[in-house]
């Protein structure tokens, strides 16, 4: 008895020996899994790009399940239940599927709740395109965030060796855990494509603003949307007294002057307002406009805010520098804008020989209209003398008023004789009388008036200079008119000659 008593002790102990080092085995697998677990989750957590992630995965979860074979199946992205494959390790290049294929059968009862399934071949078969491949285990998991389908995973082994419990649970939380990853990439990748666009949007917005000139700005803007959302047609029609004007326009045939009903428009354009005050700036016509909803149409939203903002501030810059540039009461251009743009004359005819006249003209009768009948009645009178230098200069030339009672008109690429026939005309239309409307009712009054002139080719391209000799001539004029008592009271023209061969004085051509 004392013998068997012995030998089931042994027994026992070798009984315990042998569970004890089962347990350590599976202990060590555990142990080793949950290490190379762990040490798939840090190498995803280290990359960004969902291919990257992918790529990860198959080779890294292959290794980590002793599968033969390893694939990422992501949806096809063209509205079909279709899927792509993403990334695969351990299938040979003819067994891979031309284009998209179908969701396996097996994977299509997966859940959230219910991710991971695994089975012989034999109760669930292999998709067609690895059916050569010797399979003899598959399982398939699901991989979701938030309720999204983001794919499918799938482990195949050639050996008899089914996926047990242990390699289920834990695929449960590799599946989790790539989702997250691929989540995470997409986030990655949106925040990018965002920086990305709001660089660019701070790149095109900085070069925008920039613009202080109206049909530059205007051009700017079809340019940028064309280019940079892109559309395939814009155009900035302006708001002024008659309607919407064409200001600028590209990738299609915009009429030059919108109506109310928008006619002779392409087909599908786009009517976007400019500007955030009333009435608006403008506005702006696109073809070809990105869907609703898009990165690109947000980025054409913001675009158009922007310009809108540009286009204001280049309207308020030129209404500016007009009432900097213009004389209030005629609304000619006055004393800074005429100097300026004589100058800018001057340079380019020197340059090219040709000459520039400067008419230099002094109202005679203002100051007595002014005395006898008031103010009003000389403001009008200098109204209606600026209408007439402005017609009559026309195309010739740009006439402004220096202040007071005093006119001058600049003309380039002239002569001598030209001139002189302009300052004729000039003197004609000046001379002319004036209907003035007073409270106790019309008046008519002749106010003369006395010119001097002076040309560039004799005198220099300076433009102080030129409208300095201009206006002594002016004055040389006026003092013979005085002398000789014209009872009309009609002026005369002076033009100023250089002391040159023998000609000390000034020539009366008046």
């Amino acid at each position: 008895m004392g013998e068997a008593t012995t030998t089931t002790a042994e027994d026992e102990i070798r009984r315990l020996r042998a569970e004890l080092a089962q347990s350590r085995a599976i202990s060590a697998r555990a142990l080793a899994r949950a290490t190379r677990l762990a040490q798939l989750v840090t190498a995803l957590g280290k990359v960004t790009e969902v291919d990257d992630v992918l790529e990860c995965a198959v080779c890294d979860v292959a290794e980590l399940f002793d599968a033969d074979i390893a694939i990422v199946l992501t949806p096809a992205g063209d509205g079909s239940d279709g899927l792509r494959l993403a990334a695969q390790w351990g299938l040979a290049a003819r067994h891979l599927p031309p284009g998209t294929v179908e969701p396996p059968a097996a994977a299509r009862p997966l859940t959230a709740t219910r991710p991971v399934t695994a089975a012989p071949v034999g109760e669930v078969p292999a998709p067609e395109w690895l059916a050569a491949s010797g399979l003899s285990h598959l399982a398939y998991g699901l991989l979701t965030v938030r309720g999204e389908h983001l794919g499918h995973l799938l482990l195949a082994r050639t050996d008899d060796l089914p996926f047990d419990d242990a390699d289920i649970q834990e695929l449960i939380a590799v599946v989790s855990r790539i989702s997250l990853a691929i989540d995470n990439g997409r986030l990655y990748r949106r925040t990018q494509d965002q920086l990305h666009r709001l660089q660019r949007l701070n790149t095109v917005t900085a070069g925008l603003a920039g613009m202080v000139d109206v049909i530059t700005a205007a051009r700017n803007i079809v340019d940028t949307m064309i280019e940079h959302v892109p559309v395939t047609g814009a155009a900035v029609y302006l708001t002024d007294t008659y309607g919407e004007e064409l200001a600028a326009g590209g990738g299609a045939d915009w009429p030059r002057i919108l109506g109310d009903d928008l006619p002779g428009l392409p087909a599908g354009a786009l009517s976007q307002p400019l500007g955030t005050q009333e009435p608006r700036a403008g506005r702006l016509l696109l073809t070809g406009v990105p869907a609703e909803g898009t990165d690109a149409r947000s980025f054409l939203d913001h675009l158009v805010d922007v310009g809108g903002l540009v286009l204001e501030k280049a309207l308020l810059f030129q209404r500016i520098r007009m009432q900097a540039e213009t004389d209030v009461l005629t609304g000619m251009p006055n004393r800074a804008y005429f100097m300026e743009t004589l100058a800018a004359s001057l340079s380019r005819c020197r340059q090219d020989g040709s000459d520039v006249a400067v008419l230099f003209i002094d109202m005679d009768g203002f100051k007595a209209v002014n005395d006898t009948y008031g103010h009003d009645a000389g403001d009008q009178l200098l109204i209606i003398a600026a209408q007439r230098l402005s017609e009559t200069a026309g195309l010739h030339g740009i006439a402004a008023r220096l202040g007071g009672d005093e006119f001058v008109i600049a003309c380039t690429d002239t002569t001598a004789a030209e001139a002189e026939m302009l300052a004729a005309h000039i003197q004609e239309a000046v001379d002319a009388p004036y209907r003035l409307r007073l409270p106790t009712g019309e008046v008519e009054v002749i106010a003369g008036c006395s010119i001097g002139l002076g040309l560039a080719a004799d005198y220099g391209y300076d433009a102080s200079v030129l409208l300095s000799t201009a206006d002594a001539s002016m004055y040389t004029a006026k003092q013979r008119r005085r002398a000789a008592r014209r009872a009309s009271a009609v002026g005369g023209l002076v033009r100023a000659v250089p002391p040159r061969a023998g000609l000390g004085h000034d020539d009366d051509l008046g």
